[in-house]
């Protein structure tokens, strides 16, 4: 039985709404740390901790996403640089290559944008399952998160396309980056992960 989308995005949506003044603010000093750069992904770890702890119906302050900040700080940069290496590239590789013209270079385009979706995807989920298992290291992490994709295909791949479109959407409309984003997309792969992780034990 595959993944129910509507389940996973009213869940989130109520986590969410249940906690949305710190997740306001946690979403702002989020952002904020993006603009140092280097606590860009420990701000990430910590800011997926705190979404998981809502979920558990667990109470956290700004001391607990600080201590979260510290405690995932060397993890979470283990995780972003081979991704802003990956980024990068990426970025590169469209920018240079945008308007070269001819079908191997048009197909070449299209290959990029598929791997930056299934990247996006990826680093969507990853966080819920690092948080969730025991084994921390990347590769178990992305092999988890590869496995969500293949047992629950239908689900994963729109729940990352809605994911990418509000991402994108944000962006351009700055504020909900700024004070929304982070925090709505870490409920939605939290309650992924998570149903799927119950649906597994159930069948064990």
């Amino acid at each position: 039985m595959n993944l129910g989308i509507g389940t996973v995005l009213s869940r989130a949506l109520r986590l969410w709404w249940d906690d949305w003044v710190p997740f306001l603010l946690l979403n702002a000093a989020w952002f904020l740390m993006q603009l140092t750069v280097v606590g860009g992904p420990p701000a990430t770890a910590a800011l997926y901790a705190m979404v998981g702890e809502s979920h558990d119906g667990v109470y956290w302050g700004p001391r607990d996403a600080w201590t979260a900040f510290r405690r995932y700080f060397w993890p979470a940069w283990r995780w972003g640089l081979p991704n802003l290496a990956f980024l990068i590239v990426a970025v590169f590789n469209f920018a240079a290559y945008w308007d070269t013209p001819g079908l191997s270079w048009a197909l070449l385009r299209w290959l990029w944008a598929l791997t930056l979706f299934a990247w996006f995807g990826l680093n969507l989920f990853y966080w819920p399952f690092w948080l969730a298992q025991d084994d921390k290291s990347l590769r178990t992490t992305y092999a988890n998160a590869a496995r969500f994709f293949l047992l629950n295909p239908t689900a994963g791949l729109i729940l990352t396309g809605l994911s990418l479109i509000l991402t994108l959407a944000s962006i351009v409309l700055t504020l909900p980056f700024t004070l929304a984003l982070a925090c709505w997309l870490a409920s939605v792969a939290t309650v992924a992960v998570q149903q799927s992780l119950e649906r597994r034990r159930s069948r064990s």
